[in-house]
């Protein structure tokens, strides 16, 4: 059984509640006033913030088969702690910040307190701890540039459905669908360089790959291969850098973004098998090498957001007819087209439709030549925008699945919030890419304290 085929980028972006990016007249900047003007508070140099976070994830049905549990059991348990130092002086700044989770089920599961994974060692080891970089650079700021070197969340496109333009971002696919956009990006090294907020150039040092499951996890879309006895090598990237160059032009009710980068893709893809006679041996991934140029647009129409993002993608690996044969490229023409309203009182309503069209794809490719998923999604505020009700559904590209997730979010006070969703994945046939994942269903509480 080989790896499941569906890229797991897809399947992150596919539930995000990203907030509108509206193009507004600075309408109170303009009024004369007779206000007389105050000094700011003075504030300290150095400054801290903080959260202790609970999270707590049930699977309420049994996967069929189970690559690590085959009953509905507690998925999660999660204790996070958050922590981030900024501090600045004249010209220079300096941020710190970081979070280490823990995560108690493993131990609860050897020591018998809790009936549910039966977790592998190296399972065990990589869930207990985790230890991630949040957004830590120096930055230098003079008139209208701004110089950042270190780790640093590069979000160069919002699509949900499908990665169009958002090609910088580290991604965290441990539980697909299961968080929105914001907690999905990591940080990767870059030096960053900007000008007046619309010239933007990035040289990217290599990070890892996107963040996946541990072995034998819920969402391990190598657990065929390794059931198989194949052992899974990963290798670096041939070159290690990438470069990006953005810009930005805003007009009242309009923004377009353009695009060019020439980076390595957090994606790996399998490039080798080995074998010993008839049997194989080693699967080898490496990340691929990802041209883009692309072009993003938003135009605001009084409770209407129309926006668009198009890139040309060149070098996409793809899966064969054969599961255990080296991937194999095509170009890629992907699009978004999609609308925002919010005409309705404290009710956004969202539509997005995607496509993946394939430019000349080899023969023995295991993809459809043109791709289309759809995503949609409503989202309702109350009690003084304290309470959040999101409803979204998503059909990955292809016909690979469907994605249901019901979520609110309570700001209980300021520092203190909770959070409570439920997320689906449907797949009726065998060949589609969620079916050994249609039973991963889970419930997700969530409980934060800032400090």
């Amino acid at each position: 059984m080989a790896a499941l085929p569906f890229p797991g980028a897809v399947l992150g972006l596919a539930l995000t509640m990203p907030g509108l990016a509206l193009a507004e007249d600075d309408f109170f900047g303009a009024l004369d006033t007779q206000a007389t003007a105050t000094e700011p508070a003075s504030q300290s140099p150095v400054q801290w913030l903080g959260w202790v976070q609970q999270k707590v994830a049930y699977g309420y049905r049994a996967p069929e088969p189970g690559p690590s549990r085959d009953r509905a059991a507690l998925t999660r348990l999660e204790t996070q702690l958050y922590g981030q130092m900024s501090a600045s002086h004249e010209a220079w700044s300096v941020r710190l910040a970081g979070s280490l989770t823990y995560d108690a089920l493993p131990d609860l599961s050897e020591a018998d307190a809790w009936e549910t994974h039966d977790f592998t060692d190296a399972q065990a080891e990589e869930r207990r701890w985790q230890a991630q970089w949040a957004d830590s650079y120096l930055g230098w700021q003079d008139g209208n540039w701004w110089l950042k070197a270190g780790y640093q969340t590069l979000a160069w496109g919002q699509a949900e459905s499908l990665i169009v333009t958002d090609v910088l971002a580290r991604r965290d696919q441990r539980w697909p669908g299961q968080q929105d956009l914001e907690q999905t990006r990591l940080p990767v090294p870059a030096l960053t360089l900007n000008w007046a907020g619309k010239l933007d150039v990035a040289v990217l040092g290599w990070a890892e790959t996107d963040l996946t499951p541990a072995p034998f996890d819920d969402f391990d879309q190598r657990a065929g291969l390794r059931a198989s006895g194949i052992e899974i090598r990963d290798e670096e990237a041939e070159n290690p850098l990438g470069v990006a160059v953005r810009w930005q032009q805003r007009w009242p009710g309009l923004d377009l973004t353009w695009l060019a980068a020439d980076v390595n893709a957090f994606e790996a893809t399998l490039s080798d098998v080995s074998y010993s006679g008839a049997i194989p041996e080693v699967a080898t991934f490496q990340p691929e090498r990802r041209r883009v140029l692309g072009l993003s647009a938003q135009l605001a129409r009084g409770s209407w957001l129309l926006k668009t993002e198009q890139a040309w993608h060149q070098g996409v690996q793809h899966a064969t007819d054969n599961a255990l044969e080296p991937w194999v490229e095509s170009d890629e023409w992907r699009a978004i087209i999609g609308a925002d309203y919010s005409g309705f009182r404290n009710l956004t309503l969202t539509l997005e439709v995607g496509s993946q069209l394939l430019l000349d794809p080899p023969d023995d490719i295991d993809d459809d030549e043109i791709r289309l998923s759809q995503s949609a999604r409503a989202r309702y505020t109350t009690w003084n925008d304290r309470l959040e009700l999101t409803a979204q559904g998503v059909n990955l590209p292809g016909d690979s699945g469907q994605v249901v997730r019901l979520a609110a979010d309570w700001q209980v006070s300021d520092p203190l919030s909770v959070g409570l969703s439920v997320v689906d994945y449907l797949a009726e046939k065998s060949d589609q890419a969620l079916y050994g994942v249609r039973n991963q269903d889970a419930a997700i509480f969530n409980l934060r304290y800032g400090f």
